[in-house]
């Protein structure tokens, strides 16, 4: 991801959330910190909260490197302790649904249960009405440094998302990724967020297409909530 595109997604998540003075922010799947670490540079405070040990150490290196002092913890959202510690929070990037639909449930209950009365949740979800047309899909893309083979399915029975991902390094290094993620309808994010005890604020298509969603034309269902 270039700098630009970070700070064009971090002018998003503040303007979604309604971040208009020093804000306490969590960062759910913060993964190696680019947001958390844009954000912090406006002012704010946020903690990043992730399971993977290397991209946090990561972020904590790139930060250090930068002077910034971001919380970064190591652990596992289903697990979430906390308890009406920050003004908003956002999981970005599509980084919800990799668990099933009743733990999904309960990672947004963790969330809501995080943010003080009247915080914001901004969640970025890939919208399955998009997905199931071009589905199967064999693809190649480039990364930097490999070559990136994507076998990709949908079971239409649990509306799971299934990737295989074969990744040729430069350096002849060879690595196989299964990915499996949960595929949610408009419908189905509505209820979800209603049942953690959220009202919708805001829908949208994407970053660029603030406030318009076009049902199956919209590859992303981008929704600013608020903990009732």
């Amino acid at each position: 991801m270039t700098p630009q595109q970070t700070e064009h997604e971090a002018d998003l998540i503040l303007d979604a959330l309604g971040i208009q003075t020093r804000a306490s922010l969590l960062d759910v799947g913060c993964g190696y910190g680019r947001h958390a670490m844009a954000l912090t540079v406006r002012g704010h405070q946020v903690t990043g909260l992730d399971l993977s040990l290397p991209l946090l150490l990561r972020a904590a290196d790139i930060a250090c490197q930068s002077g910034l002092q971001i919380n970064f913890l190591h652990g596992d959202m289903r697990t979430m302790q906390f308890d009406a510690e920050f003004d908003a929070a956002y999981c970005f990037f599509t980084t919800f649904g990799y668990f099933d639909d009743e733990t999904n449930r309960k990672v947004v209950g963790l969330i809501a249960k995080a943010l003080k009365p009247g915080g914001r949740l901004l969640l970025d979800m890939l919208n399955r009405d998009y997905l199931v047309r071009d589905l199967p899909a064999r693809v190649w893309w480039q990364g930097q440094g490999c070559m990136v083979l994507e076998e990709v399915n949908f079971n239409y029975f649990n509306s799971r998302l299934q990737v295989q991902r074969s990744i040729a390094f430069d350096d002849g290094r060879q690595v196989e990724q299964e990915i499996r993620m949960r595929a949610y309808a408009l419908h189905e994010v509505g209820r979800l967020l209603q049942h953690a005890g959220f009202r919708i604020l805001e829908l949208s298509s994407s970053a660029e297409l603030r406030g318009r969603f076009f049902g199956s034309e919209s590859r992303q269902i981008l929704v600013v909530a608020e903990k009732r």
